[in-house]
């Protein structure tokens, strides 16, 4: 036993030297990796054998830290670690610049792991003003190489900083993170903290929309659609899930109005229809099943009637269904359903036996009128059959009507438009005779009775001297009725000649509660001069007026100009509400250009409101030299509600051989542009600036090229000559609104004008014309700039900008700067899917090229796309634009050298195409925020 206990000891003795060697070991190689890195770093010539050195000696040291028994080595190892720690973040920014990933990533890890080590938790290193933007390139790069928990470390270390500049993007990062490993609590968990930092950014909700559709949580899924909905109301991602969970859960009503919505918003989208069609008549019905149990026959009729009004919707939707897919059995049968509930004997059967035979509903029409007419004839056999003479009399019969009570559907004892009504009345015989065959008939004096729909004639049938039958008319309304006094007759007619006086029941009609809108004037201005001209603008201004009986709201007005003439406003614009009689005013300016070709000017014009119950189409013209006032009023009766649009003037004056064989490229209704040229700085008084020559037209050409090349729609492109500093931070909000609404899209910012940059932190900013150098914080900073294309996930966000920062001026005069230096400006860095081209570097200033009146930059910029017809890509172009601009300056003795900034994140940039392919777009929708998941 104690030879035992003599050799237990001595193997515990020897394990723990072997691992004191262990420890020893490693230490002793991590030194010397270390002195070998050194050597090379003193050496400078080796940078990728130094780094070598420094990951093995950095991986030595971290080991000796696990091992056992290695108390001796860790002050040691912790100021290696110390030393080493900076070196990391050179060696990651290395193989950044180097593009080896990979390696990059490695060294990114190592120093932000060595911050979290158990070794430094007494005290914090240093971190570099970069640390933040080296733990997101890890995140990124770690989630890229499909490293997912280390990726999801690193983007919550960035999130914990309290760093904003790429805060939404790491949220986004997680989310797809928590989504590929269907670990949907940390996915909904991570979602909610996006949506408390960014509520109003609809593309996090859409994703909890899609988390609690994947984990069945209905509660929790309609709770993220009405959080949607209060942002925006009628979202079309999410409003047809919302109606099909109500329809699930028996709301038909509610599914219905949804349902309605979504078919004002878009009429020609055949699933809404399919959807409303399928919600009236789930309402139809539920109004019948829920009244089977009723036991009095008129009290259900009412019912019926009721059921009937969304029965007719349901029908008129389904015909108009199979009028786009007449052979789906499906929709035939839905329709079939329709016509047993409205008793519609004839169509039912014929519409089935369609169906059985496995014909097109296009045979519905001729095999019903078949139907009827063989159903006719075998009534009227049946009735030559069985009739008998009406039997003479020996007493006259006499027949007194009396009107016993009227029912309206909502007992305003009223005739509403779109309600039912029935008039109950009784016949007493109180002659010595019978009343044969009696005829009984409603008729309303003024033909009002047009928009009743309802039987007109009842088969009263014998009525015994003495006795009494009672009676009843059922009616729906048409909305089409009328305000007005209605006088009602029932007629009773006996076939032996006994007729009833007639009765009459004087009722008032009440027309259905909408608006109307109509056009009451329009005038035409010329904004200079007497007559709108070739190259001049002119405004047309519209008094819309809403002349029906409610409130017209979310009025949408839609103007659309010829060919050759320019919208200077939005050509869409909203009025919130117009009142019953109360007008409103819109100013709608444009511009016609030295092309036009025709003697004059038609402007269509589209109204409607948000019911879409009043529609109007309308177009007006005005010839070219036709004498017009300058002012801008326009005088109207009735009740004004003044709603002024800013228009801004310019002048098309010269001719560029790069508006001839622009290429063309296909619409791409993704594609959204903002375009400033910002020329007359003359507002700013004494201290203006000096005006920059050939601003507009730099705007004008590069619109062109939007429209022709691009393929942006001329809607959604927004230009402004001599923006102020109000209008260009209001219309950057619409290019970034437009982004919130379209995760597909892809943002055009174009800039020509005056740039500078701010004296004290060198930051580079856009100049307004009504904005000095003094005040330059009014102005749009780039690095916000930059910031804000970066809101939203966007496909692709890109920036020319064809001015200079550094304190020289692009101008005609001669060179001169700020305080008499030239500074090298910051201009920030793009995030996201942004690239910025600008049209010079450094210190340098942006020529304008006299010859052609343009900037040497935006001149070049698409000459080199008209030259490749529009086949070039992003990384081409800069190439090409860059070498004919340093070409053309070098010669001028002043070298202008146009440079790219593109987001460290976005690698595929360079291989991107801006001219749409002519072939049909077909855009992708990803699988991150997206990806709407449909029930």
């Amino acid at each position: 036993m104690k030879k035992f206990l003599i050799f237990y000891l001595l193997v515990l003795v020897s394990l723990g030297h072997a691992y004191a060697q262990d420890a020893g070991a490693t230490y002793k190689r991590a030194n010397q990796q270390y002195v070998l890195f050194e050597s090379e770093r003193d050496k400078g010539t080796n940078a990728a054998g130094m780094y070598t050195y420094l990951l093995e000696a950095y991986n030595d040291f971290v080991q000796v830290t696990k091992e056992q028994n290695n108390a001796s080595y860790i002050q040691g190892t912790k100021n290696r670690l110390r030393s080493i720690y900076p070196y990391l973040l050179n060696a990651a920014l290395y193989y950044y610049e180097q593009k080896e990933n990979t390696k990059a990533l490695d060294f990114a890890a190592a120093y932000i792991d060595t911050r979290y080590m158990p070794l430094f938790r007494s005290e914090l290193l240093p971190k570099d003003d970069r640390y933040n933007s080296i733990v997101y390139f890890a995140a990124v790069t770690a989630y890229n190489m499909k490293k997912l928990d280390q990726a999801k470390r690193y983007f919550q270390i960035y999130l914990e900083s309290g760093d904003s500049t790429q805060e939404k993007d790491c949220f986004v990062y997680l989310n797809m993170i928590y989504m590929a490993q269907k670990n949907y609590e940390e996915q909904e968990n991570i979602l909610e903290k996006a949506i408390s930092k960014y509520p109003v950014s609809l593309d996090f909700l859409y994703n909890l929309v899609n988390v609690h559709i994947a984990t069945n949580n209905m509660p929790k899924l309609l709770n993220a659609i009405d959080r949607i909905l209060k942002i925006d109301p009628n979202n079309l991602q999410v409003l047809p899930i919302k109606a099909r969970i109500l329809e699930r859960q028996g709301n038909n009503l509610e599914a219905l109005d949804i349902y309605k919505r979504l078919y004002a918003l878009a009429p020609n989208n055949f699933e809404l229809l399919t959807g409303l069609a399928r919600a009236n008549f789930n309402v139809a019905t539920k109004i019948v099943n829920d009244g089977a149990t009723i036991a009095s026959d008129t009290e259900y009729a009412l019912v019926r009637q009721k059921a009937a009004t969304y029965l007719e919707e349901a029908q008129k939707l389904f015909m108009e269904i199979l009028k786009q897919k007449p052979d789906s059995k499906m929709y035939m049968q839905g329709l079939a359903e329709v016509y047993q509930y409205m008793d519609m004997t004839s169509e039912y059967e014929v519409l089935n036996k369609i169906i059985a035979d496995g014909a097109s509903f296009t045979t519905f029409a001729p095999r019903l009128l078949a139907y009827n007419e063989a159903l006719k004839k075998s009534q009227e056999v049946t009735n030559n059959a069985s009739s008998e003479p009406t039997p003479v009399v020996l007493e006259p019969a006499q027949l007194v009507i009396r009107v016993d009570s009227f029912i309206d559907g909502n007992n305003n004892k009223v005739i509403d438009a779109g309600e039912s009504f029935a008039v109950k009345f009784s016949i007493a015989n109180k002659g010595k005779g019978d009343a044969y065959s009696v005829r009984i008939r409603l008729s309303e004096q003024q033909g009002y009775d047009q928009y009743f729909e309802g039987p007109r004639e009842l088969d009263g049938g014998n009525i015994p001297a003495g006795t009494t039958k009672e009676y009843t008319f059922r009616y729906l309304v048409k909305k089409e009725v009328p305000t007005a006094l209605a006088k009602i007759n029932i007629y009773a007619f006996e076939a032996n000649g006994f007729d009833a006086d007639p009765s009459e029941l004087i009722v008032n009609t009440q027309e259905y509660a909408m608006p109307r809108l109509k056009i009451a004037d329009h005038q035409f201005f010329a904004s200079n001069g007497s007559s709108i001209t070739l190259g001049s603008n002119g405004k047309l201004t519209i008094a819309l007026q809403n002349f029906g009986t409610k409130t017209a709201r979310n009025v949408k007005v839609n103007f659309t100009l010829p060919k050759n003439v320019y919208t200077t406003d939005s050509p869409e614009m909203q009025i919130d509400s117009i009142a019953p009689g109360e007008v409103a005013t819109l100013d709608y300016g444009f511009l016609v250009n030295k092309r036009f070709s025709e003697d004059s000017v038609a402007v269509m014009l589209t109204a409607a409101d948000d019911t879409r119950s009043s529609i109007i189409n309308e177009a007006y013209k005005v010839k070219l030299g036709e004498y017009l006032t300058a002012s801008t009023s326009i005088k109207i009766n009735g009740k004004l509600a003044n709603r002024k649009v800013n228009m801004q003037d310019f002048q098309l004056s010269f001719k560029s051989e790069l508006l001839d064989g622009i290429p063309e490229g296909a619409v791409n209704r993704h594609r959204y542009a903002l375009i400033i040229g910002n020329e007359d700085y003359s507002m700013t008084g004494a201290n203006a600036e000096i005006n920059v020559p050939y601003a507009v037209n730099d705007a004008m050409v590069f619109r062109e090229y939007c429209v022709r090349t691009f393929g942006i729609p001329a809607s959604q492109i927004k230009m402004i000559p001599n923006a102020t500093a109000g209008m260009m931070h209001e219309q950057l909000d619409w290019l970034l609104n437009m982004a919130s609404t379209d995760p597909d899209a892809e943002l055009f910012f174009y800039y020509s004008g005056h740039g500078n940059n701010d004296e004290a932190t060198k930051q580079a900013y856009l100049l307004p014309v009504d904005i000095t150098g003094k005040n330059i914080h009014l102005g749009i900073s780039l690095a916000d700039l930059y910031q804000k294309l970066a809101t939203y996930p966007v496909k692709g966000a890109y920036v020319f900008l064809d001015a200079c920062f550094s304190g020289g001026y692009k101008s005609a005069a001669p060179l001169i700067a700020q305080k008499g230096v030239r500074v090298v400006p910051k201009l920030g860095m793009p995030q996201g899917n942004t690239i910025s081209f600008s049209s010079s570097s450094g210190d340098q200033t942006s020529s304008v090229y006299h010859d052609k009146k343009q900037g040497y930059y935006t001149y070049y910029l698409l000459k080199t796309i008209k030259d490749s017809h529009g086949d070039i890509t992003m990384q081409e172009l800069f190439d090409k634009t860059n070498a004919e601009v340093k070409k053309a300056t070098a010669l001028l003795g002043k070298m202008q050298e146009p440079q790219y900034i593109v987001s460290p994140t976005w690698k595929t940039w360079g291989s991107i195409q801006l001219k749409t392919p002519e072939t049909q777009i077909h855009v992708e929708k990803s699988d991150s925020l997206t990806n709407h998941t449909a029930l």
